[in-house]
């Protein structure tokens, strides 16, 4: 019995045991491990969490991690600069995990034409933008952040708060007259504007820099292409983020001008220097040996003389904002991310401004046991600009003059002797409530259906629409007591401009992998248009004298000036790939467009590439190479359009002049005396309708390398790029009356350079990590032929000819200054020359200076531009700092026009105090004079200077919270950072600002008096939860 008895509770026992496990199994449980690299280095940090779910923690020092987990469970394991991993829990309780670095794994993809392709298939020129990085910049514009950061990116600026008045251009510049802005690929809609991006909604930015991975776009592609594919929401992840910035804002470069005895001692030298024995002024007094400034500037003391540094008056530090809410959350079916953000850009220019509002939706939805997937992104922008730009008022205006007059309002000159400049604080003012309102809505909805597996058919609607208001809202001052007479009769504008582009795409894409060979099919059609439409009810004729409101005068005109342009293209395209063994790559595309904009003879054109890579890491002899981790040599060509040619160029345009838009001796001469009286419809431009777009052909060689599991690594390319067929206006014939010659396709450019990337990073496993990027690239522009050999285009100082680069420096080449009488007397025939004037050089040896010995005298495309990134980390304390800078450029400084002479009785420049005199004979500024008899102010060398500078762009020094205080606070990330922007540059630049806008045949490197650049200041907050 007791025997039975033991028997009967040993089996009880094990079935209790059994149902303990059994119950256990369904129940959370421990699990340990660790996070590694390839090279089986821990990877402190790293992100692991359960799907779906908000468990999760960070891995140790070690790299290791603990965790509670139910069986079947997917870890979601990440870490920046590597591949997301998916673990599966099973009974074990111990995982070691290793990820693949993203530099180099073939699960990497990248956005390209119409698809997403693996890194390791890539065989162009595409560059990928660090996300991270552009996170340390601090401006709400795109542009302005990626400056210096991508080998062949070149970017000019002003600076316009927001910075929409940047310009851009990939590789050089390929055209004289048409637009040279790359495309932009917003989640698939095609634009050329990306005014309304916040970077803080983007995901990933790839610069499609080569022909063959453009070609894809055709007419559209000429001057590259750029992707930007905004966030998404991610599998198993749930997550709120904030950021919130403020930032101070200060005018970078300092503005050196003369006070107002300085001033009265130039104008005083200036006179004797004249050849006027007694110098006399309608305001100063001539003590005899200068001038002496009086109390007042006029007979009834209106004015008190002043000392104004009227720069400073028109600017202030101001306080700009940037605020963004976010929400991303993913399921098996589901992906969605959600974004509000409002920004406020102040300018250091007073009452100007700039605000934007953003609000994105982007989901996705997958039906049909993932077999249809449903989606859209959208955007919503609102940006309003109030702009203005009184810098050369400011810079010009004497400094004698006060900003408010003795009866309490704002002065003005109203005695001679001052030259005529407005008060610049006061137009500001006046201009303030001048505010334009944009709005954007801009985005696409779109299906994906899996016919089979490996075939996908996918249609997206992308549309682009926007609209523009204005209404004149001017108000106007009080000057020296009275209200000026201009505000009794001002011009009105009401403006409501729309546009509607929309791009219908549907393609058909097929990838099929069999043994060692993958070949991928795309097939597709696109039809696009667009629609703008100009409404402007214009009143002139209007006082605004009154404080209750405008009054519209009796004799007022009133214009309603209405236009509307419509565009159309249609295209179809495709491309193929094949890979081998994961090692050659053979690709190719071709496109075929039709576009309304160019004559009817040539609306269709063909754009074909190819291109082939080797991957030679992959070969038997580098498979097991622990030193080399990436090796790949690449090669493509390709053809592209430029169809930024304004619209209907290629027809016939007329003017009926007794309507309006009179040209000056167009009357018909019908009576046949010579003078013509009878209006009619003149013809103002002949038609060509054989005109086409701009044709680039690009050439691109380039290899890959990488060493020590891509802790350094190598880029470069090589690249031949010509355009063909520029659109050219001919040089007009006398025959052909009025009437401009139709636009042709004549003549080519070439831009031939190199781009290099080089990377360092430090060992992910230690305390303290750092890395360098370096990014280089130069580039050489010709002009190879335009129509004619004698055909030129010269835009004041800027001319395009054969045989120079586009927009070079044109004028006579300034040898110094006369020093001595010898240099005076044997020089050539120069009206003018004398003692401490400027030395022109007679180029063509004909013994006289005159327009025939003007040559190139500059060249402001840059030898070379590059940029330095340097990041360093210890536990929670980060630091970054970014140079940037180009070398060779020349700039032409028109600012010394009248900063360095004394034609004009506006302010100059200080450097006027150490003009050349017979004691200062070494001297480089003209001997001071107020008689141009030199012809001083003509284009020339004088002018031009080295536009050279490197610049600490951006320094961000930052601490992450660690993840059990930040847990603690119920956020996931915490991070509190700093960044200054522009704070340290060294440039030999005498302007007042070294970064010049301007990238056109117009006009290149010619610095005048635009809007200058601000340093800052900024404080930030990050948070997850």
């Amino acid at each position: 019995m007791k025997i039975k008895y033991f028997k009967n509770k040993k089996n009880i026992l094990t079935m209790c045991l059994f149902f303990l496990v059994f119950i256990a199994s369904g129940q959370q449980r421990q699990i340990n491990g660790s996070v590694l690299a390839e090279d089986g280095q821990p990877l402190p940090g790293a992100n692991i969490i359960v799907e779906n779910s908000k468990n999760g923690t960070t891995t140790d020092i070690d790299g290791k991690f603990k965790l509670t987990a139910d069986e079947g469970a997917i870890l979601l394991v990440s870490y920046i600069g590597y591949v997301d991993a998916k673990i599966k829990v099973t009974s074990k309780t111990t995982y070691s995990i290793k990820l693949q670095s993203s530099s180099n794994s073939l699960a990497e993809v990248i956005v390209v034409g119409y698809t997403k392709e693996k890194k390791s298939d890539i065989a162009g020129a595409i560059s990928v933008v660090k996300m991270a990085d552009i996170a340390q910049e601090t401006s709400p514009n795109i542009l302005s952040n990626l400056q210096g950061r991508v080998a062949g990116l070149q970017i000019n600026s002003g600076g316009t708060p927001g910075g929409n008045d940047s310009q851009i251009i990939i590789r050089g510049l390929t055209t004289v007259t048409s637009g040279s802005a790359p495309l932009w690929v917003i989640d698939g809609v095609q634009t050329t504007s990306s005014s309304s991006l916040n970077p803080e909604e983007i995901e990933s930015i790839q610069v499609l820099k080569d022909g063959a991975s453009a070609a894809i776009y055709g007419t559209s592609a000429a001057n590259g292409v750029i992707v930007v594919t905004t966030k998404k929401g991610k599998k198993g992840v749930s997550e709120f983020s904030f950021k919130s910035e403020a930032t101070v804002n200060m005018l970078r470069d300092k503005i050196s001008l003369l006070n107002s005895q300085q001033w009265a001692d130039v104008e005083y030298q200036a006179q004797l220097g004249a050849g006027i024995a007694s110098p006399t002024h309608p305001v100063l007094i001539n003590n005899g040996s200068g001038f002496s400034i009086p109390q007042y500037l006029d007979p009834n003391g209106l004015q008190t003389a002043a000392n104004t540094n009227w720069v400073n008056e028109i600017t202030n530090n101001t306080i700009s904002s940037n605020t963004d809410f976010g929400y991303r959350k993913g399921t098996e079916n589901l992906s969605l991310y959600t974004q509000l953000s409002y920004s406020e850009d102040n300018g250091v220019q007073r009452y100007t401004s700039y605000d934007r509002l953003n609000a994105r939706i982007n989901a996705s939805y997958k039906f049909f046991k993932q077999r249809l997937t449903l989606g859209e992104n959208f955007l919503y922008s609102q940006f309003n600009e109030v702009k203005a730009n009184e810098f050369e008022n400011a810079i010009l205006q004497n400094p004698m003059l006060p900003v408010y007059s003795n009866l309490g309002d704002y002065a003005t000159i109203i005695t001679g002797g001052m030259q005529d400049k407005p008060n610049s604080v006061a137009n500001l003012w006046s201009n303030r409530k001048n505010e334009q309102k944009n709005q954007r809505f801009l985005g696409n909805a779109y299906l994906d259906f899996k016919i089979i597996e490996g075939l996908v058919f996918n249609s997206t609607l992308n549309f682009d629409k926007g609209n523009f208001r204005f209404n004149t809202a001017t108000e106007a001052f009080s000057a020296n007591g009275v209200i000026p007479s201009v505000f009794n009769n001002i011009t009105t504008d009401d403006v409501d401009n729309d546009y509607l582009a929309t791009i219908f795409t549907n393609t058909l894409k097929y990838d099929k992998s069999f043994g060692k060979h993958r070949l991928s099919l795309l097939g597709g059609i696109e039809n696009s248009a667009r629609e703008e439409n100009f409404h402007n009810n214009q009143i002139n004729g209007v006082n605004i004298t009154d404080p209750a409101g405008y009054t519209v005068n009796a004799n007022a005109q009133y214009k309603t000036l209405v236009g509307k342009v419509e565009t159309f293209k249609i295209s179809q395209f495709g491309s193929v790939k094949y890979v081998f063994d994961e090692r050659y790559i053979l690709s190719g595309t071709v496109r075929r467009d039709g576009s309304s904009r160019f004559g009817e003879n040539n609306k269709y054109g063909i754009f074909p590439s190819a291109s082939v890579a080797w991957n030679a890491k992959n070969e038997k002899f580098l498979t097991n190479n622990k030193l080399v981790s990436n090796l790949k040599f690449r090669a493509s060509w390709g053809v592209n359009g430029n169809d930024q040619i304004a619209d209907y160029a290629y027809l016939s345009s007329f003017v009926d002049n007794t309507v309006g838009n009179v040209v000056e001796f167009s009357d018909y001469n019908i009576s046949g005396t010579g003078i013509g009286t009878s209006g009619g419809v003149l013809q103002s431009r002949q038609a060509n309708p054989d005109l086409k777009w701009e044709s680039t052909e690009q050439y691109n060689v380039g290899f890959d390398i990488g060493f020590l599991n891509e802790r350094i690594s190598l880029q470069s390319d090589f690249y031949v790029k010509t355009t063909n067929d520029l659109i050219l206006r001919p040089i007009a014939m006398s025959i052909n009356g009025e009437s401009q010659p139709p636009l042709i396709n004549a003549g080519s450019v070439s831009n031939k350079g190199f781009e290099a990337v080089l990377s360092y990073k430090s060992n992910p496993a230690k305390d303290f990590k750092y890395g360098i990027d370096f990014n280089y690239s130069m580039y050489d522009n010709n002009v190879e032929s335009l129509d004619t050999d004698s055909n030129f285009l010269l835009n004041g100082v800027s001319i395009t000819r054969k045989g120079s680069p586009i927009a070079s420096f044109y004028g006579l080449i300034a040898d110094g200054l006369f020093r001595t009488p010898e240099e005076v007397a044997v020089h050539a025939d120069q009206p003018g020359k004398a003692l401490g004037r400027i030395r022109y050089r007679d180029v063509n040896l004909d013994g006289k200076i005159d327009q025939f010995d003007r040559t190139i005298i500059g060249n402001p495309h840059p030898d070379f531009i590059y940029g330095i990134n340097l990041n360093s980390s210890y536990k929670g304390f980060d630091l970054t700092l970014f140079f940037d800078g180009k070398q060779g450029n020349d700039l032409y400084n028109a600012q010394r026009a009248i900063g360095d002479f004394d034609y004009f009785s506006f302010n100059h420049n200080t450097n006027t105090l150490d003009a050349w005199t017979p004691s200062k004979a070494n001297s480089n500024i003209p001997a001071l004079s107020t008689l141009n008899s030199n012809n001083e102010l003509q284009p020339s060398s004088y002018y031009v200077e080295d536009g050279s500078y490197i610049r600490l762009k951006t320094i961000t020094f930052g601490y992450n919270f660690d993840k059990d205080f930040s847990k603690r606070l119920g956020m996931n990330k915490l991070r509190f950072y700093l960044v200054g922007q522009n704070l340290f540059t060294l440039t030999s630049f005498t302007g007042f600002d070294y970064e010049v806008s301007g990238l056109s045949a117009g006009g290149i490197g010619v610095a005048g008096y635009g809007i200058p650049h601000t340093k800052s200041l900024t404080f930030g907050i990050n948070a997850n939860f």
